[in-house]
């Protein structure tokens, strides 16, 4: 798929700078709302500009969900990257990959459960973005499987690294969910209480 990205000298903002609230504005819809559900009208009120704004940063809603997942993908890096950096199979391995969860929640609770959500929405749809979305996991599951093969009580490692990704994940989708109930620190020393005997 080509991407264009046009440039005009009279624009009164830095392309790079509309283009990333835009981006912004889809993680935070996408992760809402749904990909589907979310017009471009409703990208371009959140960024509060008109649709054109949109095309002239994005060919289309599918290059801009191109461009989210992109994104999101060098925040996921963070997790691999404790992965690689953390003693093979510890319990602070899961720490730090909590930890890592917690401060990008706290940034921006959404972009933490975007690419959860267009995992479900696109689950067995066959579109190319299913794979990409696999690609993107992939980062994480390869680390930490890589992380986890010498552990004694894991025998696939790969399933293992597979169903923390999820339940992290699924710890920071109660986070956004029960914000009135719990905050994410709270949920997220309780899951890491759960698995204390790692």
């Amino acid at each position: 798929m080509t991407r264009l990205r046009i440039v005009k000298k009279d624009h009164p903002e830095p392309v790079s700078e509309t283009r990333g609230r835009i981006i912004s504005a889809a993680v935070r819809l996408f992760s809402r709302q749904g990909y589907h559900k979310t017009t471009i009208a409703d990208l371009a009120g959140a960024i509060g500009q008109t649709s054109g704004a949109i095309f002239h940063h994005f060919a289309g809603k599918e290059d801009l969900l191109y461009a989210v997942v992109d994104w999101l993908a060098r925040g996921l890096k963070a997790y691999s990257d404790v992965a690689k950096r953390t003693e093979n199979g510890s319990h602070r391995l899961l720490e730090e990959t909590v930890r890592v969860m917690r401060e990008h929640y706290k940034r921006n609770p959404e972009a933490t459960i975007c690419l959860a959500a267009l995992a479900t929405e696109f689950a067995g749809s066959n579109h190319p973005i299913e794979q990409r979305l696999k690609e993107v996991y992939e980062m994480f599951v390869e680390a930490f499987a890589l992380s986890l093969r010498n552990h004694p009580q894991i025998r696939d490692p790969r399933a293992a690294a597979i169903v923390f990704l999820g339940s992290v994940q699924g710890v920071a989708i109660q986070g956004l969910l029960r914000e009135n109930e719990y905050s994410i620190d709270t949920l997220s020393e309780t899951f890491l209480a759960m698995l204390s005997k790692w």
